[in-house]
C-alpha cells in the first residue's frame, strides 16, 4: 500500500481525479493529521469524503510520541511527521509533493514518489493514456500545483517517450 500526504490529495481532488489513486493503488493509507489538514476547505471534499467510506484507511502510528520527536529534530510540520512513521512502521512508500517531507522520509531510507511520478506509473502500467497524462499534469499545474518548467518540460518528453 501507499501512505498518502495532503499535498497529492488536495490537487488531485482540485481536479476531479481523487480515484486516480483507487484505481492504481486499490486501497490508500492516510494520518489522521491528513484528514484534518483535507477538511480545512479543499475544493473536491466531498469526493474525499466518500472515499474515506470505500478506500481510504485513515491510520495512526503505534507511536505517537515520535511525531513530535520528528517534527521538531527535523523542523517538518507533525502531519509530516506522522506520515513519515506511518510509512516506516508499514514498509510503505509515500506519496507526496512536500520537497521537506521528502527530503526527510529519503534519509530515513524510506521509498516515496512525486505525483507526477505518480503520473508515470499510471501511465506505464496502462491506468491512463498518454493524452490523458498530459491533461492530468496540465491540469494539475493550472489548479495551482507548482512545478519547474524544466521538470514539466522533461515529464512530458517522459510521457511521449513511453
Amino acid at each position: 500500500m501507499v501512505v498518502v500526504d495532503s499535498s497529492v490529495l488536495i490537487h488531485l481532488s482540485r481536479i476531479g481525479k481523487l480515484s486516480l489513486l483507487k484505481t492504481f493503488f486499490k486501497k490508500i493509507i492516510i494520518t489522521p493529521n491528513i484528514y484534518e489538514e483535507m477538511k480545512e476547505g479543499t475544493i473536491g471534499i466531498s469526493e474525499f469524503e466518500k472515499a474515506l467510506e470505500d478506500w481510504i484507511i485513515l491510520n495512526k502510528p503505534k507511536n505517537l510520541n515520535e511525531i513530535e520527536i520528528v517534527s521538531k529534530l527535523e523542523r517538518i510540520e507533525k502531519p509530516d511527521a506522522s506520515i513519515i512513521i506511518l510509512a516506516r512502521e508499514k514498509r510503505d512508500i509515500i506519496l507526496s509533493n512536500d520537497y521537506a517531507l521528502i527530503k526527510v522520509a529519503r534519509s530515513k531510507s524510506i521509498e516515496c514518489w512525486w505525483l507526477t511520478t505518480f503520473i508515470l506509473h499510471c501511465l506505464a502500467r496502462k491506468k491512463i493514456i498518454k493524452e490523458e497524462a498530459k491533461q492530468i499534469l496540465f491540469d494539475l499545474v493550472e489548479s495551482g500545483m507548482r512545478l519547474d518548467n524544466a521538470v514539466y518540460t522533461a515529464i512530458l518528453k517522459e510521457i511521449e517517450n513511453m
